[in-house]
Protein backbone atom coordinates (compact mmCIF):
# COMPACT_ATOMS: atom_id res chain seq x y z
CA UNK A 1 0.00 0.00 0.00
CA UNK A 2 1.47 3.49 -1.06
CA UNK A 3 1.95 5.25 2.26
CA UNK A 4 0.35 8.89 2.78
CA UNK A 5 3.33 11.34 1.96
CA UNK A 6 4.69 9.21 -1.08
CA UNK A 7 0.70 8.79 -2.30
CA UNK A 8 0.19 12.86 -1.77
CA UNK A 9 3.30 13.61 -4.46
CA UNK A 10 2.69 11.06 -6.64
CA UNK A 11 -1.12 12.66 -6.84
CA UNK A 12 0.24 15.89 -7.24
CA UNK A 13 2.22 14.94 -9.96
CA UNK A 14 -0.32 13.41 -11.44
CA UNK A 15 -2.91 16.08 -11.11
CA UNK A 16 -0.72 18.15 -12.72
CA UNK A 17 0.54 16.04 -15.41
CA UNK A 18 -3.37 15.02 -16.11
CA UNK A 19 -4.50 19.20 -16.15
CA UNK A 20 -1.50 19.29 -18.86
CA UNK A 21 -3.11 16.15 -20.89
CA UNK A 22 -6.39 17.67 -21.56
CA UNK A 23 -4.98 20.57 -22.85
CA UNK A 24 -3.13 18.59 -25.92
CA UNK A 25 -6.39 18.47 -28.50
CA UNK A 26 -5.91 22.39 -28.02
CA UNK A 27 -2.38 22.40 -29.14
CA UNK A 28 -0.45 22.43 -32.53
CA UNK A 29 1.50 19.15 -33.39
CA UNK A 30 5.43 21.08 -32.55
CA UNK A 31 3.98 21.96 -29.02
CA UNK A 32 2.71 18.61 -28.72
CA UNK A 33 6.35 17.49 -28.93
CA UNK A 34 7.53 20.07 -26.93
CA UNK A 35 4.45 19.23 -23.67
CA UNK A 36 6.03 15.69 -24.32
CA UNK A 37 8.93 16.70 -23.02
CA UNK A 38 7.34 18.42 -20.32
CA UNK A 39 5.43 15.44 -19.10
CA UNK A 40 8.33 12.78 -19.13
CA UNK A 41 10.96 15.20 -17.67
CA UNK A 42 9.86 17.01 -14.95
CA UNK A 43 12.68 17.64 -12.76
CA UNK A 44 14.38 19.33 -16.03
CA UNK A 45 11.34 21.66 -15.87
CA UNK A 46 11.68 22.52 -12.26
CA UNK A 47 15.11 22.98 -12.22
CA UNK A 48 16.35 24.72 -15.68
CA UNK A 49 16.02 27.99 -16.20
CA UNK A 50 14.04 29.53 -19.77
CA UNK A 51 17.28 29.96 -21.49
CA UNK A 52 18.70 26.06 -20.51
CA UNK A 53 15.53 24.92 -22.07
CA UNK A 54 15.50 27.04 -24.87
CA UNK A 55 18.96 25.31 -25.67
CA UNK A 56 17.51 22.05 -24.69
CA UNK A 57 14.47 21.88 -27.04
CA UNK A 58 16.08 24.40 -29.84
CA UNK A 59 13.18 26.36 -29.67
CA UNK A 60 12.87 29.85 -28.87
CA UNK A 61 12.26 31.45 -25.37
CA UNK A 62 8.87 33.17 -26.77
CA UNK A 63 7.57 29.54 -28.30
CA UNK A 64 7.80 27.82 -24.84
CA UNK A 65 6.18 31.20 -23.02
CA UNK A 66 3.18 30.97 -25.28
CA UNK A 67 3.06 27.15 -25.09
CA UNK A 68 2.68 27.41 -21.41
CA UNK A 69 0.06 29.97 -21.55
CA UNK A 70 -1.98 27.99 -24.18
CA UNK A 71 -1.77 25.00 -21.18
CA UNK A 72 -3.46 27.60 -18.73
CA UNK A 73 -0.63 29.53 -17.13
CA UNK A 74 0.60 33.00 -17.19
CA UNK A 75 3.99 32.37 -18.30
CA UNK A 76 6.94 30.11 -17.96
CA UNK A 77 7.76 30.95 -13.92
CA UNK A 78 4.11 29.37 -13.14
CA UNK A 79 4.42 26.11 -14.86
CA UNK A 80 8.25 25.85 -13.25
CA UNK A 81 6.66 26.69 -9.91
CA UNK A 82 3.77 23.88 -10.35
CA UNK A 83 6.75 21.37 -11.69
CA UNK A 84 8.78 22.62 -8.64
CA UNK A 85 5.77 21.48 -5.91
CA UNK A 86 4.71 18.66 -7.15
CA UNK A 87 8.41 16.91 -7.54
CA UNK A 88 10.14 18.42 -4.62
CA UNK A 89 10.09 16.05 -1.70
CA UNK A 90 11.23 13.42 -4.18
CA UNK A 91 14.60 15.73 -5.07
CA UNK A 92 17.36 15.36 -2.83
CA UNK A 93 18.55 17.89 -0.69
CA UNK A 94 20.94 20.00 -3.00
CA UNK A 95 18.52 20.13 -5.85
CA UNK A 96 15.91 20.86 -3.52
CA UNK A 97 18.02 24.06 -2.37
CA UNK A 98 18.49 24.68 -6.31
CA UNK A 99 14.42 24.93 -6.47
CA UNK A 100 14.19 27.36 -3.73
CA UNK A 101 16.93 29.77 -5.14
CA UNK A 102 14.82 29.20 -8.18
CA UNK A 103 11.85 30.34 -6.98
CA UNK A 104 11.24 34.48 -6.22
CA UNK A 105 11.27 35.35 -3.19
CA UNK A 106 12.07 38.71 -3.84
CA UNK A 107 9.27 39.96 -0.93
CA UNK A 108 10.81 37.76 1.64
CA UNK A 109 13.61 40.15 1.53
CA UNK A 110 12.03 43.37 2.65
CA UNK A 111 11.08 41.30 6.32
CA UNK A 112 14.44 40.89 8.24
CA UNK A 113 12.62 37.76 9.83
CA UNK A 114 11.17 36.27 6.79
CA UNK A 115 13.87 33.63 6.39
CA UNK A 116 14.19 32.92 9.83
CA UNK A 117 10.21 32.15 9.99
CA UNK A 118 10.70 29.83 7.23
CA UNK A 119 12.75 27.57 9.07
CA UNK A 120 10.84 28.24 11.72
CA UNK A 121 7.58 27.18 10.24
CA UNK A 122 9.83 24.44 8.34
CA UNK A 123 10.59 22.92 11.34
CA UNK A 124 7.39 22.44 13.23
CA UNK A 125 5.74 21.27 9.99
CA UNK A 126 8.63 18.48 9.86
CA UNK A 127 7.63 17.37 13.42
CA UNK A 128 4.15 17.14 13.26
CA UNK A 129 4.84 15.20 9.73
CA UNK A 130 7.19 12.87 11.53
CA UNK A 131 4.21 12.36 14.15
CA UNK A 132 1.82 11.68 11.80
CA UNK A 133 3.80 9.30 10.44
CA UNK A 134 5.07 7.41 12.96
CA UNK A 135 3.81 3.54 13.61
CA UNK A 136 3.64 3.16 17.09
CA UNK A 137 4.22 -0.26 16.87
CA UNK A 138 7.46 0.28 15.38
CA UNK A 139 8.46 2.83 17.74
CA UNK A 140 7.98 0.67 20.69
CA UNK A 141 10.11 -1.92 18.82
CA UNK A 142 12.69 0.31 18.20
CA UNK A 143 12.70 0.64 22.09
CA UNK A 144 12.49 -2.71 23.24
CA UNK A 145 15.20 -3.53 20.84
CA UNK A 146 17.70 -1.18 22.08
CA UNK A 147 16.85 -1.74 25.76
CA UNK A 148 17.57 -5.49 25.35
CA UNK A 149 20.72 -4.75 23.14
CA UNK A 150 24.30 -5.59 24.55
CA UNK A 151 25.58 -2.87 22.82
CA UNK A 152 24.20 -0.52 20.15
CA UNK A 153 26.33 0.67 17.24
CA UNK A 154 25.21 4.21 14.98
CA UNK A 155 26.17 5.12 12.10
CA UNK A 156 25.43 6.91 9.23
CA UNK A 157 27.24 9.50 6.37
CA UNK A 158 26.92 12.92 5.68
CA UNK A 159 24.66 14.86 8.24
CA UNK A 160 23.78 11.49 8.89
CA UNK A 161 26.93 11.29 10.46
CA UNK A 162 26.47 13.41 13.03
CA UNK A 163 22.90 12.14 14.04
CA UNK A 164 24.74 9.03 14.56
CA UNK A 165 27.12 10.65 16.96
CA UNK A 166 24.23 12.40 19.30
CA UNK A 167 22.22 8.74 19.29
CA UNK A 168 25.39 7.29 20.57
CA UNK A 169 25.82 10.17 23.05
CA UNK A 170 22.38 10.58 24.26
CA UNK A 171 21.91 6.49 24.54
CA UNK A 172 25.04 5.88 26.65
CA UNK A 173 23.20 8.66 29.20
CA UNK A 174 20.46 6.60 29.57
CA UNK A 175 22.58 3.40 30.42
CA UNK A 176 22.44 1.74 26.95
CA UNK A 177 25.85 1.14 26.02
CA UNK A 178 26.42 2.64 22.58
CA UNK A 179 29.25 3.32 19.88
CA UNK A 180 29.42 5.40 16.90
CA UNK A 181 30.98 4.03 13.85
CA UNK A 182 32.92 6.64 12.17
CA UNK A 183 33.88 5.69 8.20
CA UNK A 184 37.36 6.44 7.72
CA UNK A 185 40.33 3.70 7.37
CA UNK A 186 37.71 0.58 7.28
CA UNK A 187 33.87 1.21 5.91
CA UNK A 188 31.30 0.42 8.16
CA UNK A 189 30.99 -3.33 7.01
CA UNK A 190 34.37 -3.98 8.04
CA UNK A 191 33.95 -2.61 11.44
CA UNK A 192 31.28 -4.77 11.91
CA UNK A 193 33.16 -8.35 11.48
CA UNK A 194 33.56 -8.40 15.09
CA UNK A 195 29.96 -7.52 16.23
CA UNK A 196 27.48 -10.02 17.37
CA UNK A 197 23.50 -11.27 16.98
CA UNK A 198 23.81 -10.28 20.43
CA UNK A 199 24.48 -6.16 19.20
CA UNK A 200 22.11 -3.77 17.41
CA UNK A 201 22.93 -1.11 14.54
CA UNK A 202 21.10 1.91 14.58
CA UNK A 203 21.47 3.64 11.02
CA UNK A 204 20.38 7.23 9.69
CA UNK A 205 20.09 7.23 6.07
CA UNK A 206 18.40 10.49 4.43
CA UNK A 207 18.36 11.07 1.08
CA UNK A 208 20.72 11.60 -0.92
CA UNK A 209 21.21 8.01 0.42
CA UNK A 210 24.73 6.42 1.52
CA UNK A 211 25.62 2.91 -0.34
CA UNK A 212 27.81 2.41 2.45
CA UNK A 213 25.25 2.84 5.00
CA UNK A 214 23.30 0.53 3.03
CA UNK A 215 25.80 -2.42 2.03
CA UNK A 216 26.72 -2.53 5.76
CA UNK A 217 23.34 -2.58 6.58
CA UNK A 218 23.27 -5.55 4.28
CA UNK A 219 25.96 -7.26 5.64
CA UNK A 220 24.55 -6.44 9.18
CA UNK A 221 21.26 -8.34 8.74
CA UNK A 222 23.35 -11.67 6.60
CA UNK A 223 24.59 -12.12 9.93
CA UNK A 224 22.12 -11.65 11.92
CA UNK A 225 22.62 -8.65 13.79
CA UNK A 226 19.20 -6.92 14.47
CA UNK A 227 18.43 -3.44 12.86
CA UNK A 228 16.71 -0.01 13.42
CA UNK A 229 17.05 2.46 10.24
CA UNK A 230 15.72 6.30 10.82
CA UNK A 231 14.95 7.27 7.33
CA UNK A 232 12.47 9.79 5.29
CA UNK A 233 11.40 7.44 2.81
CA UNK A 234 9.02 3.72 3.40
CA UNK A 235 10.92 3.29 -0.35
CA UNK A 236 14.73 4.18 0.61
CA UNK A 237 17.00 1.16 0.37
CA UNK A 238 17.77 0.39 3.56
CA UNK A 239 14.25 -0.54 4.68
CA UNK A 240 14.53 -4.05 3.19
CA UNK A 241 17.38 -4.77 5.50
CA UNK A 242 15.71 -3.05 8.81
CA UNK A 243 13.87 -5.48 11.62
CA UNK A 244 12.55 -1.92 11.91
CA UNK A 245 12.14 1.60 10.24
CA UNK A 246 10.98 4.88 11.51
CA UNK A 247 10.53 7.67 8.65
CA UNK A 248 11.17 11.06 9.71
CA UNK A 249 10.26 14.25 7.62
CA UNK A 250 13.13 16.62 6.56
CA UNK A 251 12.14 19.07 4.42
CA UNK A 252 14.35 21.56 4.26
CA UNK A 253 14.13 25.01 1.99
CA UNK A 254 18.48 24.70 2.91
CA UNK A 255 20.98 22.84 0.97
CA UNK A 256 20.82 19.89 3.46
CA UNK A 257 18.00 17.76 4.96
CA UNK A 258 16.48 19.25 8.08
CA UNK A 259 17.50 17.39 11.05
CA UNK A 260 14.81 18.62 13.65
CA UNK A 261 12.28 16.03 13.59
CA UNK A 262 15.27 13.33 13.56
CA UNK A 263 16.35 14.60 16.98
CA UNK A 264 12.72 14.82 18.70
CA UNK A 265 12.07 11.86 18.04
CA UNK A 266 15.71 10.27 19.19
CA UNK A 267 14.93 12.50 22.43
CA UNK A 268 11.46 11.31 23.20
CA UNK A 269 13.05 6.96 22.50
CA UNK A 270 16.31 7.82 25.24
CA UNK A 271 13.36 9.18 27.59
CA UNK A 272 11.26 6.39 27.80
CA UNK A 273 14.54 4.34 27.80
CA UNK A 274 15.75 6.53 31.01
CA UNK A 275 12.29 6.30 32.57
CA UNK A 276 12.10 2.26 32.30
CA UNK A 277 15.37 1.59 32.99
CA UNK A 278 15.28 4.85 35.59
CA UNK A 279 17.64 2.38 38.51
CA UNK A 280 20.55 1.92 36.00
CA UNK A 281 19.85 5.52 34.60
CA UNK A 282 20.52 7.00 38.18
CA UNK A 283 23.48 4.45 38.38
CA UNK A 284 25.04 6.17 35.03
CA UNK A 285 24.14 9.67 35.72
CA UNK A 286 25.65 9.53 39.50
CA UNK A 287 28.95 8.52 37.54
CA UNK A 288 28.82 11.12 34.88
CA UNK A 289 28.71 13.40 38.19
CA UNK A 290 31.45 11.84 39.86
CA UNK A 291 33.59 11.69 36.83
CA UNK A 292 32.61 15.79 36.33
CA UNK A 293 33.24 16.68 39.48
CA UNK A 294 37.00 14.40 39.59
CA UNK A 295 37.97 16.27 36.58
CA UNK A 296 37.00 20.11 38.05
CA UNK A 297 38.51 19.78 40.95
CA UNK A 298 41.83 18.45 38.56
CA UNK A 299 41.50 21.72 36.65
CA UNK A 300 40.57 23.93 39.98
CA UNK A 301 44.36 22.63 41.46
CA UNK A 302 46.20 23.50 37.96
Amino acid sequence: MMNGEDGKMKSNLKTLRDRIKNKLPELTHSQKLIVNYFLESPEKIALSSLRELERELKVSKSTIVRLTQALGYKGFQELKSAFLKSIRMDLDPIDRYKTFLAEDRSEMDRISTSYLRLIADETVHNIKETLRLLDDAQYMSCIQMLKKARQVYTMGLGISSYLAEIAAYLLNRVSIKAHCMVFSGLSFAEQMINVSEQDLVLAFSLMPYSRDTVEAAAYAREKGIKIISITDKATSDIVPYSDVFLRVSVDSASFSNSISSVIVLLSAIVTRIGYELKDKTLVTIGEIERVRAKRSNRNNKN
